[in-house]
């Protein structure tokens, strides 16, 4: 019993350790130094700002996310992508609108 018990045990500690997904990316914004943590939960990746992007693509090699935002007052349609690499760790992010894009923001990423 107490063998089939540490298996169990055993199972879910790895099953957190094998699905957990998060990569924390810095990067210069004004040339200021900035970060910003992605963590995976189901078919999307949580933002530290609390924004939820999309997963449109993954392989071995990138995750390509994606966060669109329509009927806003005063606002263009926009859409935010990101794209991680997993081999290299870095990622490279941009919003997109008609005539107000964001910069093209990109860095270094850790994974854990």
């Amino acid at each position: 019993m107490k063998k089939l018990l540490f298996l169990i045990f055993a199972g879910l500690i790895w099953c957190n350790v094998v699905f957990a997904e998060k990569y924390v990316c810095s990067y210069l914004y004004d040339q200021k130094p900035k970060s910003i943590v992605f963590e995976r939960s189901g078919d999307y990746f949580i933002k530290s700002n609390e924004s939820k992007n999309k997963i449109i693509f993954e392989d071995q090699h990138a995750i390509v996310l994606t966060n669109t935002f329509t009927g806003l007052d005063d606002y263009e349609p926009t859409t935010f992508s990101t794209i991680i690499n997993k081999k290299k760790l870095n990622f490279v992010f941009v919003g997109l609108s008609y005539k107000s894009s964001s910069a093209i923001v990109e860095g270094e990423c850790d994974a854990f």
